[in-house]
């Protein structure tokens, strides 16, 4: 569409990405071959790569690098844990649901007691965690049963199921790294970014899951939504989550990774949404 092309991310920092991604990809596997998943729920955890590559952009904050290093693994525990119920919750994966639930719990128990060691101050996890899970929660239940009509609506519950969702961990990624003044702007960008993704998801599951009611994708063939307003839409996300990386000198590095990311939302994931305009023959028997 109009997505701005901006410079690719450099071989240094693509570098760095994957290895936070490959590190994650290795331990998570082996806790849950260790734990007693079957081939099929590793080689499903193996393919979670943007799960597993996330934590690298929410501990940008984070200077120490073994610090940042403990974190990302931490918060990659805790983001599987949190798809693995997604699974069990949507029943569509085939895989085991006693497997699912099982190293789901454990996966997120691990990953709770490592942030609370690492942010010495176990309260102020525990304290976000539930707060922002009973959102996310709530907002799941509401959203089942209330599906969106309009963006604004839409907007309402992926506020709770995107933004919040990553948000939080943005926020758990300042605590660990005991980073206080990195907070506010931590948790902007996740936020945003976070919504950005959750666009993603919804217009690659319309084609890929058959999702329709609530589904933006639907919205946009239907014409509920106009692909100006999605546009709009990213584009103030974008300028949100650049204003929160200027923030912190730390965080510059994810400037490419805002843009690569929405500008692939823009340029290949809406468009196909777009109804075509009416051509000479409908209109001539409109």
């Amino acid at each position: 569409m109009n997505g701005a092309h901006r410079a690719p991310l450099t071989e240094e920092y693509t570098a760095a990405m994957l290895a936070t991604e490959a590190a994650n990809r290795d331990r998570v596997t082996a806790f849950v071959a260790a734990g007693g998943g079957s081939d099929d729920l590793v080689a499903h955890v193996a393919a979670l790569r943007l799960y597993l590559r996330v934590p690298h952009f929410l501990t940008e904050w984070i200077t120490d690098r073994a610090v940042r290093s403990e974190t990302a693994s931490a918060l990659a525990l805790d983001i599987v844990a949190m798809k693995l119920v997604d699974d069990l919750m949507d029943d569509d994966s085939g895989l085991d649901r006693v497997e699912l639930a099982c190293l789901a719990l454990h996966l997120h128990l691990t990953a709770l007691r490592e942030l609370c060691r690492l942010s010495r101050d176990a309260q102020a996890v525990t304290d976000l965690l539930h707060r922002d899970f009973t959102t996310i929660c709530t907002g799941q239940i509401r959203t089942k049963k209330h599906r969106a009509r309009t963006l604004d609506e839409w907007r309402t519950h992926a506020r709770t199921y995107g933004a919040t969702f990553l948000g939080c961990y943005g926020s758990l990624a300042a605590l660990a790294g005991r980073l206080p003044g990195a907070q506010a702007p931590a948790r902007a960008f996740a936020e945003a970014f976070g919504t950005v993704i959750t666009i993603a998801d919804d217009l690659t599951d319309y084609a890929r899951d058959g999702e329709r009611d609530g589904n933006l994708g639907h919205l946009l063939r239907t014409r509920a939504v106009t692909d100006g307003q999605v546009v709009s839409l990213l584009e103030r996300l974008r300028a949100r989550a650049h204003a929160a990386v200027r923030e912190q000198p730390a965080s510059r590095a994810l400037s490419p990774v805002v843009d690569l990311y929405t500008d692939d939302v823009l340029d290949r994931l809406v468009p196909p949404h777009v109804p075509l305009p009416p051509g000479p023959s409908t209109a001539a028997t409109a």
